[in-house]
């Protein structure tokens, strides 16, 4: 990714999925926040162009322009769709369900309109 970034001298975002980590590993919100920052710290000694680089935290930045996409994301894939690709199940919890368009969002720069390449 850094190759990438240097390479072709872009924009690079970083999605922390700590919201995962409390649904997936059973952690609790402060708990997952400082792994979050944990990991952060380890993605930032890759040494990407600060300028150019914008890592962000489910937790955190969940909102604006990034949650519309989410929610017309949403909107476009059904319960029955979702149980068939991902595997959900009766006792998968609720907010892996909602997961996936938060996921993949930051495929999207629209949701991202303060970043300019």
């Amino acid at each position: 990714t850094k190759y990438l970034q240097d390479a072709f001298d872009v924009p690079l975002v970083v999605q922390m999925t700590d919201d995962e980590k409390i649904y997936m590993k059973g952690l609790g919100v402060d708990e997952a926040r400082t792994l979050c920052h944990e990991n952060a710290k380890d993605i930032i000694a890759v040494g990407f162009d600060v300028k150019k680089t914008f890592i962000f935290s489910d937790l955190d930045y969940l909102g604006g322009d990034f949650y519309r996409n989410i929610v017309r994301m949403g909107q476009l894939v059904n319960l029955n769709q979702a149980q068939s690709t991902f595997g959900f199940a009766g006792e998968t919890k609720l907010g892996m369900v909602g997961f996936p368009p938060v996921q993949a969002c930051p495929s999207f720069s629209s949701s991202f309109p303060h970043i300019k390449s």
